[in-house]
């Protein structure tokens, strides 16, 4: 009994000792970094943009939130703590004296983890940066924590400031790809459309025509000319027939005139619808006159459209398509921001008191079973 108690006080020392330690290097050892926050949304000038639907939040792919997790992912990504590293030497930073010794990276280190390499370095970095992206806003908060709070601050702007141009450096190389495709396609698509009108031309030569359609217009009128005043002869042979001399020369110019008119008709009814092997039916030339023309029409609006999109990939390619625009501008923190002091040693000492419980249980249990 008097072993035990010795042990729980041991443990007890053990466990206070541990307690004010800890305390002590959170009260007094360790780095207070100061966190700058901003707040910034994408927009794509582009095109309109449109609040997110009740499908785009539902599916989480909605275009906005598509460019902000790429951004939230290069903002954490090696290329921009190599650009931040030029700028700001973050590498003396989390190596030198300003970083607590938990933290503090060192080319000495024992510990891999420790160890000042490139991996522990963009480990650190990310620790420090926090990203949050709000749904109903489409709005992506920003933050960095450094020992220095005008340092955080710039390093804060600096981040929004290269992520603008790399989003917008990309979107321009994108855009040029796109623009050499579509600089081919419009060159395809005028040869498709002169082509076409190649093609049409040879055709009226063919056919001696410059549109079939006034052709069929012209001899059915012509062919209704004929028919009407066939009719109107024929009433007035056969109405005042009964009054000629048979065989008289007014009969016989009234029978080779309705006789004209029949050949006549028949010559034009033969015209429209053709005669001979080598020649087509008038309907037939305007059917494939109409199919040529219908070529023209889509070659010119594929042309036409083709040239749309190559003047409007030429301005995406000459200007900022898409902007990160700061709703605030990064703030300057007057009180550190981590570590967050009461909760911290309040987690240590829940931490410590579980673990001098569970102990003490143990050392009752065993003191219990031998006796």
């Amino acid at each position: 009994m008097k072993k035990l108690i010795t042990t729980t006080n041991v443990l007890k020392i053990f466990f206070t000792l541990a307690f004010i330690l800890a305390a002590y290097f959170v009260i007094v050892l360790e780095t207070e970094r100061y966190q700058s926050d901003t707040l910034i949304t994408i927009r794509d000038l582009s095109k309109k943009q449109t609040p997110n639907n009740a499908f785009d939040m539902l599916s989480q792919s909605s275009p906005v939130m598509q460019d902000s997790k790429l951004v939230e992912l290069y903002m954490r990504s090696d290329d921009m703590f190599t650009h931040l590293e030029k700028k700001f030497n973050l590498t003396s930073y989390y190596a030198g004296e300003k970083m607590d010794i938990i933290r503090r990276l060192s080319p000495l280190a024992l510990m891999p983890f420790y160890s000042l390499n490139k991996e522990n370095l963009l480990a650190q970095y990310n620790k420090d940066l926090t990203i949050t992206y709000d749904v109903p806003s489409t709005a992506l908060k920003v933050g960095f924590a450094h020992a220095d709070n005008l340092l955080s601050r710039s390093i804060v702007k600096e981040i929004i400031k290269y992520s603008s141009e790399t989003l917008n450096r990309l979107e321009r190389e994108n855009a040029e790809v796109a623009l050499t495709f579509l600089k081919k396609q419009v060159q395809e698509s005028k040869a498709s459309f002169t082509q076409s009108i190649k093609k049409m031309i040879m055709y009226q030569n063919a056919h001696n025509t410059i549109d079939p359609n006034l052709d069929v217009q012209s001899r059915s009128t012509i062919l209704a000319n004929l028919e009407s005043d066939l009719i109107k002869k024929t009433v007035e042979f056969q109405s005042g027939g009964k009054y000629m001399i048979k065989n008289s020369s007014a009969q016989k110019i009234a029978i080779a005139t309705i006789e004209n008119l029949k050949k006549e008709i028949k010559r034009v009814k033969k015209e429209i619808a053709g005669t001979g092997m080598d020649k087509k039916e008038l309907n037939q030339v305007v059917f494939d006159f109409e199919l040529l023309r219908n070529d023209i029409d889509f070659s010119k609006e594929v042309y036409k459209q083709s040239l749309e999109k190559l003047e409007e990939l030429r301005s995406e390619v000459n200007q900022n398509i898409k902007n990160l625009l700061i709703i605030n501008t990064p703030t300057l923190a007057e009180n550190y921001t981590y570590p967050e002091k009461p909760k911290k040693i309040l987690t240590i000492f829940i931490i410590l008191a579980f673990l001098y419980g569970i102990l003490i249980s143990i050392l009752t249990l065993l003191r219990d079973h031998r006796d």
